[in-house]
């Protein structure tokens, strides 16, 4: 099966999937408001996701492996979806018309940044002319979901952070490691696409 065909199959479960849940939001509560895209796509026969690696000079979670997003706008953007498809486009230049949004994933809270962020679900085409912000972005890559999906795809080990020990959920995939809250959106999703396809 073609990975068009597979995304035409899923798309559709997905979406009621994601619309049939009581979606967890969260009060900002002192906490920044921001928006990330999930993007879903087919690549090369495989339905994939797509990641980027933040650039080295950003004030937040330099180097680390992310979702193209960021900080909700009010003057300029009229929902968390309108957040996560312009700073798509600011990001890696995913024009917001060639997204076609599925929905919205439970909020996620950054400890160390104090960020609320809420996960919006889109569809994209491949191959895409992406241009991403060498200010924001080292790196765009795409994982295959199967890959994810893996029994063995998730680990959990034991870091050091500052002389502390803490035991990190992750996935190490591609050369790259998805761990924080880009771990648990993903996270998030996959279950829903498992409990989507029963």
């Amino acid at each position: 099966m073609s990975a068009w065909r597979m995304i035409v199959d899923l798309v559709p479960r997905l979406a009621r999937a994601i619309e049939a849940r009581v979606r967890r939001t969260l009060p900002p509560e002192g906490k920044t408001r921001a928006a990330v895209l999930v993007p879903l796509l087919p690549v090369g026969g495989v339905v994939h996701l797509l990641y980027t690696r933040r650039a080295a000079s950003l004030p937040h979670h330099q180097g680390q492996v992310a979702f193209p997003g960021g900080t909700h706008d009010g003057a300029r953007d009229e929902s968390m979806i309108a957040t996560a498809l312009r700073e798509a486009d600011e990001e890696i230049g995913l024009r917001p018309a060639d997204a076609r949004v599925l929905g919205a994933l439970d909020d996620i809270e950054t400890t160390t940044s104090r960020f609320v962020i809420t996960p919006v679900v889109a569809v994209t085409p491949h191959p895409y002319p992406f241009a991403p912000c060498p200010r924001e972005v080292d790196h765009i890559f795409t994982v295959p979901l199967a890959d994810l999906l893996a029994p063995e795809a998730e680990r959990r080990e034991t870091w050091d952070f500052g002389g502390r020990s803490v035991p990190i959920d992750h996935f190490p995939v591609g050369g790259q490691v998805i761990w924080g809250a880009t771990h648990r959106i993903t996270r998030n999703l996959l279950d829903i696409i498992v409990e989507g396809l029963r």
